[in-house]
């Protein structure tokens, strides 16, 4: 199978970018900021490994430090993305084509766009189920 035009290849994501992301929690009526730094570093193969740290605010003005880690696996459908400890977590297909991750009970769905590289690009992710009522929208920038 070909690799999905719209979907970026290592090079355009490799590095750093400075990241902000808005949340939206709808069950607690509560909104958070999330303001940090990322790197895609390349591993073995088409590999990336993602690090991402930085300060979020939620609700009436708590701080916490927070930080995620992800492995980005270039495969012919797109890019699989895993937890760091290789747990499976989603597949970005084509911008049209939303990625999912099933957290049981819970339930997320991801869009992803690529059109603003190699400057900026963004992830939407609506997340609904009995625990979680939740939208981020993460906008990433090249530092």
């Amino acid at each position: 199978m070909d690799h999905i035009s719209s979907i970026p290849e290592s090079d355009a994501l490799a590095g750093a970018w400075r990241v902000a992301r808005e949340i939206h929690d709808h069950r607690a009526e509560l909104k958070g900021h999330f303001e940090g730094h990322a790197r895609f570093t390349p591993a073995e193969g088409d590999v990336l490994q993602y690090q991402e740290e930085g300060r979020l605010t939620y609700g009436a003005g708590q701080i916490f430090d927070a930080e995620r880690r992800y492995i980005w696996r270039r495969v012919p459908e797109g890019w699989q993305v895993d937890f760091d400890d290789n747990r499976p977590f989603h597949l970005i297909r084509a911008a049209d084509h939303p990625a999912r991750h099933d957290c049981a009970p819970d339930l997320y769905i991801l869009r992803y766009q690529f059109d603003a590289l190699p400057r900026q690009w963004q992830c939407q992710c609506r997340i609904t189920g009995p625990r979680k009522d939740l939208d981020l929208v993460t906008t990433y920038y090249r530092d």
